[in-house]
């Protein structure tokens, strides 16, 4: 019978439930469904604890008050993910409720339960039932109910994990998402799990059967394959440790909860854990350095993730100068490897810390011109190396070597990789044309095309496209240097406007000039109309700021090629940066037949 919980016995508890957790990873990932089927909340969680579990090292010299404050410390510091955010804050609320003392009874222990239950609910902006929440909450109430009568550790936390298991096969009635896919939620799953541990241990007084399974708290965490839903409202898990002076923590979720969903912040005092789902990781980190230092950020790309489970055999990757729907990216299992855009000294990610209409707008704006820089090298081996643990090869299809060296980064880090089951291919194209080479590969993946045979592919792809741009302004290819004031001058005085392309080198080159920017627009439609040379075509519009310029062409091109719609994107950075905006550019694919 164990009457009192010791600092060295809550150690070895905690480090027998971060174990059985570790065990139980790939289950908890596989039926990871919500708040989005990203495949990581087992491997959030064990990663979690494992920190928590590696910080207690030298258990016999501390209280339960030292021992607990210092598994939240840790549990703060390394958590990953919402699973691992709400899991650090429960036991930031159990370490506040234990304080200082050197041992617990079982009704300290329920009590200090119950505040760390009452902790997690508070970390999340909207809490959902059906949830690890709920778990927690459920197994803190059984605590309360029995401990006035049960006074032995092991028989307490038995007949908490059995109202702790019903609670979790309730999960599925109170969450459609879960009744949808047969499962019960994931992190109350591995909260049972953690339960399970140390119930175990309190019952068999030894960790030695989780060891003897082969599991280690030093074991790394692998990459798991995702659920094949994708959730297109928010892309990058991100996450923060905020350090200053004494944190509001409810001011600090008020100034980031606009930014996304999701949202987590645990902790208390002078550090926080900040999690949560966004299109713009930047925006977070720079709201969260109103309040205080930010350390050890992470960034997780979630529909990478996820498209990693769609069971192709070949994974397509391009980079971010490829312009194509958001829509059809997904459907084809596009993953973008990005460049990185300098405006003076402020440098972005692109498409991750800047969207396209924040670039436009910065553009116009900017007295510098801005810069575009290629991905590193290690960018596009680390995407491979992912990729590769889910898919049997990789193509890579990326912007022109004629314009960057984004082709020879994606092709030295595919012989550092595996250069067997990896191939790069320099397309020649930019912006919409390269985005029509993407969608014909993606398309031949998902015909079973092998994959040399895809590198053929994307070959006729690249030699049967052809970009067409029209630019409303000369002013930022001036300042490029690429074409003279005084000759912008007299464009402007005879209304001139030129039609760019890209020409058999993968460089940029000049198709027409015309008189009036309605007549470069029209322009465009007869040089497609030519291009396709009676031959059936695919067809896809951008433009920077200039939606109604585009519409117009898209309507002419229904009209000319006979089809119902055209779609119409945002115009990338590397060709803006160039054109400027109020551009419109046009990329027609001839096809077969």
């Amino acid at each position: 019978m164990v009457q009192l919980l010791t600092g060295p016995r809550l150690a070895r508890a905690l480090r027998a439930g971060a174990l059985a957790v570790a065990r139980e990873q790939e289950t908890l990932n596989r039926i990871n469904v919500f708040p989005v089927p990203d495949a990581d909340t087992g491997a959030n969680l064990a990663s979690t604890l494992r920190a928590a579990a590696a910080a207690l090292t030298t258990p016999n010299e501390l209280t339960v008050g030292q021992t607990a404050r210092t598994a939240a410390d840790a549990a703060l510091d390394g958590a990953r993910g919402n699973s691992g955010a709400i899991f650090a804050q429960f036991l930031h609320g159990m370490a506040e409720g234990i304080g200082s003392r050197v041992s617990l009874t079982t009704r300290e222990f329920a009590a200090a339960a119950r505040r760390g239950a009452d902790a997690a609910q508070q970390a999340l902006s909207q809490p959902v039932d059906g949830t690890i929440l709920s778990v927690v909450r459920a197994w803190a109430a059984a605590l309360d109910e029995q401990t006035a009568r049960i006074h032995d550790f092991g028989e307490l936390l038995s007949r908490a994990l059995v109202r702790a298991r019903e609670a979790l096969a309730n999960t599925p009635k109170q969450l459609a998402v879960l009744a949808r896919h047969g499962v019960v939620d994931a992190g109350a799953q591995g909260f049972v799990y953690f339960l399970e541990g140390i119930s175990t241990f309190m019952r068999d007084r030894t960790a030695a059967s989780w060891r003897r399974a082969g599991l280690s708290l030093a074991q790394p965490t692998p990459f798991a394959a995702a659920h094949a839903e994708l959730d297109l409202t928010y892309r990058y898990c991100s996450e923060g440790l905020l350090a200053g002076g004494r944190l509001d923590r409810k001011a600090v979720a008020r100034a980031v909860e606009p930014l996304g969903g999701s949202l987590v912040v645990a902790g208390g005092g002078s550090r926080l854990r900040v999690h949560l789902h966004t299109n713009e990781p930047q925006r977070l980190f720079s709201r969260l350095a109103e309040f205080g230092t930010v350390e050890r950020t992470k960034i997780d790309d979630m529909v990478l993730q996820q498209l990693a489970a769609r069971g192709a055999a070949v994974a397509v990757v391009t980079d971010s100068s490829c312009d194509l729907s958001e829509a059809t990216s997904h459907a084809i299992g596009l993953v973008r490897v990005p460049l990185t855009i300098t405006f003076g000294e402020e440098t972005f990610t692109d498409g991750v810390d800047i969207t396209p209409p924040q670039f436009y707008q910065r553009l116009a704006s900017s007295p510098v011109m801005p810069k575009t820089s290629q991905p590193a090298v290690g960018e596009f081996r680390s995407t491979f190396r992912r990729l590769l643990e889910t898919h049997a090869a990789v193509i890579s299809v990326n912007l022109s070597s004629g314009v960057s060296g984004t082709y020879q980064a994606a092709v030295a880090a595919a012989q550092q990789v595996d250069p067997s089951r990896i191939r790069v291919v320099d397309t020649r194209q930019v912006s919409v044309s390269l985005g029509l080479v993407a969608e014909a590969v993606g398309e031949a993946i998902a015909a079973g095309v092998g994959l040399d045979e895809l590198v053929a592919v994307a070959e006729t792809a690249s030699r049967d496209v052809k970009l067409f741009a029209s630019l409303a302004s000369l002013d930022m290819i001036v300042r490029g240097g690429r074409v003279s004031p005084a000759q912008a001058r007299m464009a402007r005085i005879f209304g001139l406007h030129p039609i760019l392309t890209v020409g058999d080198d993968g460089k940029s080159a000049k198709a027409g000039t015309h008189m009036g920017f309605a007549a470069s627009l029209r322009g465009l439609v007869r040089r497609a109309e030519r291009f396709s040379a009676g031959r059936p075509v695919r067809l896809l519009i951008a433009h920077s700021s200039a939606v109604g310029a585009a519409e117009y062409v898209a309507e002419r091109l229904c009209s000319r090629f006979g089809v119902a719609d055209i779609p119409i994107v945002n115009l990338t950075a590397v060709l803006a940066a160039h054109a400027g905006p109020g551009a419109v550019a046009l990329a027609v694919r001839r096809l077969e037949g």
